[in-house]
């Protein structure tokens, strides 16, 4: 088992970094988190808890919530602390680490845009979600396996989410296939100062961590965007669609069908469009309840009661 692990976390170092792209902030994920776990049951948290419990990382969670978490639920905590760790780990050395599952390139090519598949087939955000579920499943696999997958299940199912890990902007001066890397290197200026277009995405759902204001704010995206309201969740039920919802919102509002100004260079960033940072925020707290909803039932099916 660590020869096939080891074998996959290599395989990233052969393609193209995308070395500052970690979708959405570590609030945003644990957001995401805390929408699916509310909507376990108790018999399913007291499973996905029980796996968790044997992860590399526990017992450095176990004394950071010891020290200044004990008001907060620990059950609660740990599942929204495992939702940030495959980006804490990311390109560190550890056995575990898969650089390129957090996304994949499908090629934005304007002004037709054709649909293009994964450049990566095994070694995508897919194919990553696939593995996870595999070993999740396999009860043969060690426990610390089984959690360490369980931790990029929850993680993954928040990244396909965001609409900027479904794509990677192709023309001119972003060349195939890593394009403009998911929008790291198109630069834009949504106030003083030019930032990647991927940053500003990646932290519409917040940038600092609080565990109460997460869950909080889990809870009122959740209360916004009940299941019912959501038509999504009936007709897009795999992850294959999941990621081609994300590429089309990439397109619609990410680059704005290809008009959307921008710079390869921080110095000279355009400024963005009125109305854009707030358009964007409308369409990730969606996409947080989409994923959140979609995580839990992804882990009803694995984890079995």
């Amino acid at each position: 088992m660590k020869k096939i692990i080891v074998s996959i976390c290599l395989l990233g170092f052969l393609f193209a970094s995308r070395s500052t792209s970690l979708a959405w902030s570590a609030a945003g994920h644990m957001e995401i988190a805390a929408i699916a776990y509310r909507d376990l049951s108790a018999a399913n948290k007291t499973n996905v808890i029980e796996i968790l419990k044997h992860h590399p990382d526990c017992q450095k969670w176990k004394e950071a919530y010891a020290a200044s978490l004990s008001d907060f639920d620990f059950d609660t905590f740990v599942f929204m602390r495992a939702s940030t760790w495959p980006d804490e780990i990311r390109r560190k050395g550890n056995p575990y680490d898969h650089p390129l599952w957090h996304f994949i390139d499908y090629s934005l090519e304007p002004p037709t845009f054709p649909d293009k598949p994964s450049p990566y087939p095994t070694n995508d955000i897919l194919f990553g979600i696939s593995q996870s579920e595999k070993f999740i499943k396999d009860t043969n696999s060690t426990p610390e396996v089984r959690a360490a997958y369980l931790s990029w299940l929850i993680h993954l199912l928040g990244d396909i989410h965001q609409p900027l890990h479904c794509a990677t902007l192709v023309n001119s001066n972003y060349l195939a296939p890593s394009g403009d890397k998911g929008g790291n290197d198109f630069f834009v200026k949504p106030a003083d100062a030019g930032v990647n277009l991927h940053s500003i995405w990646d932290k519409s759902l917040g940038a600092t961590i609080n565990f109460r204001t997460e869950l909080n704010y889990a809870i009122q995206i959740s209360a916004d965007h009940p299941r019912s309201s959501l038509t999504e969740l009936a007709k897009d039920k795999t992850p294959v669609a999941w990621s081609k919802e994300s590429r089309l919102i990439a397109i619609e509002s990410g680059y704005l069908h290809g008009s959307l100004q921008g710079s390869t260079q921080a110095d000279d960033a355009p400024a963005l469009p009125v109305g854009y940072t707030k358009n964007m925020k409308t369409i990730a707290e969606r996409r947080a309840a989409l994923a959140g909803w979609r995580l839990a039932d992804e882990i009803r099916n694995v984890v079995k009661p």
